[in-house]
């Protein structure tokens, strides 16, 4: 299984216009042909059902816009069914790995093409449904400021919010979490787009990341209506 994961995720790279030289010259499967996912005119969701065999892979593909969010539900046959989401230059932000197989939502963190591949060790059915609301585009977010002299700062809000930063290669950020729901997570991504923290990642409470370029940040909280959060970000001058 671990030997087919990395075919998997090898041809996905690859798709996706990512994968060095050392990928492509990799033994992998052929790329399976990818299958748009449709929203008819108006609709904000899509689903579609099929049949992977043992060892199959089905692939899908997606258009959207950064700063839209997409949630994902994955109903199987089978746990040993599972899926990638890699972006229009990677690198995969969920894979077999990930925790959240039935249910995954996530802020795109860039335009283009996204793919979607469903993978598994025995055949199997599956049901799989894609929305994207409208109103998510890539719109409002508030920026975060320290005070003069201050290397943290805390916002308070409701639900799901999107926050940018400036900040240096090679400081260290600080994040501390709280919500009220047990539902609520954030994501953090890097200039180019690159996700350092997802809602995927097991620890949400306090993280430290290594901010690896010199730009603006985009921090996201994913919250139900309703919750209320606080988060405080620090990074220190040094």
């Amino acid at each position: 299984m671990r030997g087919k994961m990395i075919a998997t995720a090898a041809a996905l790279l690859t798709a996706a216009g990512v994968a060095g030289a050392g990928v492509a010259s990799a033994a992998s499967p052929s790329i399976p042909t990818a299958t748009p996912l449709h929203f008819a005119r108006g609709a904000t969701s899509s689903h579609v059902s099929g049949h992977v065999a043992a060892g199959g892979d089905r692939r899908y593909t997606f258009q959207a816009r950064a700063g839209q969010t997409a949630t994902f539900h994955l109903s199987r046959s089978t746990s040993a069914m599972t899926w990638a989401l890699v972006g229009p230059t990677g690198p995969s932000v969920h894979n077999a790995h990930s925790p959240r197989q039935s249910d995954f939502t996530y802020t795109l963190p860039e335009s283009g093409t996204y793919y979607v591949d469903v993978v598994s060790s025995r055949a199997a059915t599956y049901d799989l449904s894609l929305s994207i609301p409208a109103a998510t585009t890539a719109s409002s977010s508030s920026k975060i400021t320290f005070p003069v002299g201050g290397t943290a700062t805390t916002v308070k809000g409701t639900g799901s919010r999107d926050y940018t930063f400036d900040a240096r290669a090679g400081q260290r950020a600080t994040v501390h979490f709280t919500d009220t729901s047990a539902q609520g997570a954030w994501t953090l991504v890097a200039p180019d787009g690159s996700p350092l923290h997802t809602t995927m990642t097991q620890q949400q409470r306090d993280v430290t990341v290594q901010l690896p370029s010199t730009g603006g940040y985009r921090l996201s909280v994913q919250a139900p209506a309703g919750s209320r959060y606080t988060l405080t970000l620090s990074i220190p001058r040094g």
